[in-house]
């Protein structure tokens, strides 16, 4: 069998799930030809996928040395880092993404430079949102940094995520993702703040809160939500349905149904504005509310989340919103492939101080992580 024979039946094994045969394969093609980069790329990031960043290091490095222009091994590189917490090494090898796959060509040319966290006072600061809405909110902690060096900000993004942001007295302007911005000095994009601000978890600030939904969005939903007359849980249970890894960050329909029936005193809120016709008609059979209608933008979603004893979320956008309003956040978290910002090993998250981690013991083993989340919701008091 060839290399490239191995490393396409390593590839395959991998989409399978059957992450040991496509380890298997990845060290024969290593042994078979020393020289292969895509071997020991492939072979360290699934130990990264694995949970295993530090193993896979020396994988991704050699993968690098044996080609240094090998942009995949460095993002790869990058992400094993981040999520092994070594956050000093991680950001500057982060800002390969602009060379990596969907990513590729996508920095914007701007004609003024990039900030790389030199003094700013005085200066006009672009900040442009980038990837999903849930980087966008994890990242808008740092907006005030540049702020406070006395810096004048303007923030470029959807319009849909904007609206979180509508109250913020540190924000001069708001820019629409597809306009041209015009009048600043220098710009940086939103997951490259950290690196610029040189974060690591030593000193990521810890904040119980840092965004609030506008006092206008919280009135207007305390007047549709009325009176609280029991437990009020938001929930979600998938990401993007064209995202790769929501095939491992997803929770399962069923599961979910299992977790709201068995809890029929509490006031469920569906949040998952994609739930499919079957999925809401489901819903609406077991009495959960539903506001396919009333939510247009983030902004509105902050404004019922504000209202939420506990948020229930999959690995999404609203579990960092709920985690950036302070409010009770319990994250359902993939074995394989899970997200960097969420470390290993540790049931919290430096990231958010009310936010709860619930992990797959195993690979696809959703059934114990709803279980324990069903455990913890029968014993939480408002």
């Amino acid at each position: 069998m060839d290399t490239e024979f191995l490393i396409d039946q390593g590839n395959q094994h991998r989409a399978d799930r059957r992450y040991d045969d496509a380890l298997r394969c990845y060290l024969l093609a290593a042994a078979q030809d020393p020289g292969s980069a895509a071997a020991f790329n492939n072979y360290g990031n699934v130990l990264r996928e694995l949970g295993h960043p530090d193993q896979a290091r020396p994988w991704l490095e050699h993968a690098q040395r044996l080609a240094p222009d090998f942009v995949t091994a460095e993002f790869n590189l990058a992400v094993a880092a981040l999520l092994a917490g070594d956050y000093a090494r991680g950001w500057p090898l982060y800002e390969s993404r602009w060379r990596y796959e969907h990513l590729a060509g996508t920095l914007p040319e701007f004609p003024q430079p990039q900030w790389r966290g030199e003094p700013i006072k005085d200066k006009t600061l672009l900040i442009r949102a980038e990837q999903g809405h849930g980087d966008v909110i994890q990242m808008s902690r740092f907006i005030w940094y540049p702020h406070q060096q006395g810096a004048r900000i303007l923030l470029q993004a959807n319009a849909n995520i904007l609206a979180l942001f509508r109250n913020s007295n540190i924000i001069s302007e708001f820019i629409d993702i597809t306009d041209e911005p015009q009048g600043f000095d220098t710009w940086v994009p939103m997951m490259s703040l950290p690196g610029c601000l040189g974060v690591t978890l030593a000193n990521l600030p810890r904040q119980h809160q840092y965004l609030n939904a506008s006092d206008a969005e919280i009135s207007k939903w305390q007047k549709i939500l009325g009176a609280k007359q029991r437990l009020r849980v938001a929930l979600a249970w998938r990401g993007r349905p064209d995202s790769w890894l929501n095939q491992h960050k997803g929770v399962p329909f069923d599961l979910v149904l299992g977790l709201i029936q068995k809890h029929p005193q509490v006031e469920w809120h569906c949040l998952q504005m994609d739930a499919t016709d079957d999925e809401s008609r489901v819903l609406a059979d077991l009495g959960v509310r539903q506001w396919h209608g009333e939510i247009q933008h983030w902004g509105d979603t902050a404004g019922l989340v504000h209202h939420a004893d506990v948020v229930i979320s999959a690995d999404t956008a609203l579990a960092h919103l709920g985690g950036a309003l302070g409010r009770p956040t319990w994250i359902m978290l993939n074995r394989f492939a899970q997200d960097w910002r969420w470390l290993l090993a540790r049931d919290d998250s430096p990231w958010y101080e009310t936010v709860r981690l619930f992990r797959q013991p195993d690979y696809d083993a959703w059934q114990p992580v709803v279980d324990r989340v069903s455990q913890y919701l029968g014993w939480f008091k408002v």
